[in-house]
């Protein structure tokens, strides 16, 4: 689950109003974080404690790491705990500690010196702290988030935060590990459970949740059981970008693939035989499950009359490249936009810096407001619903960073919501086809660098993934 800085302030107050007690609530989550550190017993430890809850967390980390026999240090640079449940931790882990007003080089250090509550660039001589600490060869732990990285966006932050080698995040994700800005800097992160109920209506996908039952066929199933599609794409000078599409349609699974495509396209028909042609006039009649349109499409007259007919389609539209305009918002089927930054600054006014630096809030707002499903592209792509709620995927896939892969992808969603209106099917069909997508660029980059990896190589991929045995 991700959550904002409020939603775990929230959880935190109900669960004390429910009679957790702030000191054992710190307890919990700090000694669940010092289990999972499990450092070379050798290794002295320098932790480093700001004067809020997060600093608390750290003295907890410092006396159970003292406790099981490593030479720990604590440093409390910004002066006395704030709280009373990190002034009693800290009473407590005096008689195991060093307490130590000039830092020393150690092994390893424990980064407790702000948390979620930090607001905007860190300034005084929290700044001193963040710049020593990164002056030092020792590998940093940060508890929650790394100190300076503010929790929920990046509009305020200016890059000076400490750059960890490990987050342990309580409860669970923070919606900056998943910003372009602010990802680096928390390097590995693993979500620590602290036993509070789980209310976000933000999760997090990895290989795990990819439903591998998608790669098998009925015995008795035929062509139209796993469902017909329309794609249309392709223009004057961008020819090759519905073949890339349609040919990821097919891989995925579509049993009947339609496409519309120009004139100048028509030499490349002969390498995808296993597609039928038609034209735009016959977009009324035309009686399928689902259709796309955008891929290497521009803005003119034949977009604008080929829209009229396929905004009044009943069926699923997945909307991408070319297409994606703020006039194309209103269409009597489910509408599925698959944008990158760039696409969804045209259609928001909105500089790309501004919706990276709050990827989620400005996805959420649109889809929200427009009623769509939308899927913003990037290195962690968000899938969000029009009910506001959504996924972000956590599979790393460097090959996509080519052009052509946003094309694949919008085959697949063709192929998996085509597939969904004939057959019920328990999985989404946007998380499984971003899913998929970033499982066959990951398989490809496995015999291939990622650097040399085509858009045409993932999708004969595509049927060659199998998911890893938990």
């Amino acid at each position: 689950m991700i959550y904002t800085a409020n939603e775990i302030k929230r959880a935190d107050a109900t669960a004390k109003q429910q009679g957790m007690p702030e000191t054992v609530l710190m307890e919990r989550a700090a000694s669940a974080v010092a289990h999972r550190l499990q450092l070379p017993d050798e290794a002295s430890v320098l932790v480093v404690c700001g004067t809020g809850n997060n600093g608390g967390d750290g003295w907890v980390v410092a006396r159970e790491l003292a406790q099981r026999g490593h030479d720990v240090f604590v440093w409390s640079p910004l002066g006395a705990p704030k709280t009373d449940a990190t002034s009693m931790h800290a009473a407590y882990a005096e008689q195991y500690v060093t307490i130590v007003d000039t830092p020393p080089s150690t092994d390893w250090i424990v980064d407790a010196l702000y948390g979620i509550g930090l607001s905007g660039a860190v300034t005084g001589k929290g700044r001193d702290v963040i710049s020593w600490l990164m002056s030092q060869p020792a590998n940093i732990v940060s508890i929650d988030v790394p100190s300076g990285v503010p929790s929920d966006t990046a509009h305020d932050f200016d890059g000076h935060a400490v750059t960890a080698t490990m987050t342990y995040t309580l409860h669970g994700f923070k919606r900056s590990a998943f910003l372009p800005k602010t990802a680096p800097y928390y390097g590995e992160v693993e979500r620590v459970d602290i036993g509070l109920p789980h209310t976000s209506s933000w999760r997090v996908l990895t290989e795990a949740d990819f439903d591998d039952s998608l790669l098998t066929r009925e015995r008795f199933s035929h062509k139209t059981t796993y469902g017909r599609g329309l794609l249309i794409g392709g223009s004057e000078h961008l020819i090759g970008a519905p073949f890339l599409a349609g040919r990821a349609a097919l891989r995925t699974g579509i049993g009947l693939l339609e496409m519309i495509v120009p004139e100048q396209a028509s030499p490349l028909k002969a390498g995808l035989p296993e597609a039928m042609y038609t034209s735009a006039d016959a977009i009324a009649n035309k009686d399928v499950d689902a259709i796309a349109i955008g891929p290497g499409m521009v803005e003119g007259e034949t977009l604008v009359r080929i829209w009229e007919s396929v905004r009044k389609k009943t069926m699923p539209i997945v909307v991408d490249a070319g297409a994606l305009s703020h006039a194309h918002l209103d269409a009597a089927g489910t509408l599925i936009l698959t944008p990158h930054p760039g696409e969804l600054a045209r259609m928001t006014g909105q500089t790309v810096e501004e919706i990276e630096a709050d990827r989620f809030g400005v996805a959420r707002a649109f889809a929200m407001r427009h009623g769509v499903h939308l899927i913003l592209k990037g290195t962690h792509t968000l899938i969000v619903t029009p009910e506001g709620t959504g996924a972000v995927n956590t599979v790393e896939a460097s090959a996509l960073a080519k052009g052509g892969s946003g094309d694949v992808l919008t085959g697949m969603l063709l192929a998996m919501w085509a597939r969904c209106r004939r057959i019920e099917t328990p999985h989404n069909p946007n998380e499984q086809a971003v899913l998929w997508h970033a499982l066959a660029a990951k398989k490809m980059s496995e015999s291939m660098h990622p650097a040399s990896v085509l858009a045409s190589d993932v999708v004969e991929t595509i049927g060659r993934i199998q998911k890893e045995e938990s």
